[in-house]
């Protein structure tokens, strides 16, 4: 039963009930081609330091979050 996994993986069809799990199993399987998304704007980064910046900048996030 798929009814507590809200998160689905965006590059095949798994499904995953923590977001945890599925940040896993998008780097784990899927590697390099995994894309970070800004919760704030849906603005989309090839990598995490990329969208650490990018929230930083743009909405203030303090670096020691």
């Amino acid at each position: 039963m798929n009814f507590f996994k809200k998160y689905s993986c965006n590059k095949c069809d798994k499904k995953f009930s923590k977001e945890e799990e599925l940040m896993n199993h998008q780097q784990i399987i899927h590697g390099k081609d995994l894309e970070y998304d800004c919760k704030e704007c849906n603005k989309n980064f090839s990598n995490m330091e990329d969208m650490r910046t990018h929230l930083q900048r743009e909405h203030s996030y303090k670096k020691d979050r």
